[in-house]
């Protein structure tokens, strides 16, 4: 597998975690319901040694914006469908925004 293509697969599985560790921080109740506690602590370790592999073959700018830019999008759009938060358009304005630059930097890095 090239480099770089390695590098976008860890930034995935950084990306994919962080979500998934984010969107259950609710449930663990102010960290008082231990196992769901635990889970996300795990969940957020890998996320972060997957960043951490992402950046050994991406540039540590490019690795940062696309985690970031695109775990906010989809933090967002997990709200939205799994805690049926409301969203107003200037928000999706700025996930499209976030995400176009995301798609922007990782094109012509």
């Amino acid at each position: 597998m090239p480099v770089a293509l390695s590098g976008f697969a860890w930034l995935s599985v950084a990306i994919i975690t962080e979500v998934i560790a984010t969107s259950l921080l609710p449930k663990t109740n102010d960290f008082r319901r231990a196992g769901i506690t635990l889970a996300v602590l795990t969940i957020y370790f890998l996320c972060f040694f997957s960043l951490s592999r992402a950046m050994t073959a991406l540039s540590v700018g490019l690795t940062y914006a696309l985690w970031s830019g695109l775990g906010i999008a989809m933090v967002n759009i997990a709200g939205m469908i799994f805690f049926r938060q409301k969203t107003g358009k200037y928000t999706l304005t700025g996930i499209l925004l976030i995400v176009t630059g995301c798609i922007t930097m990782g094109v012509f890095k």
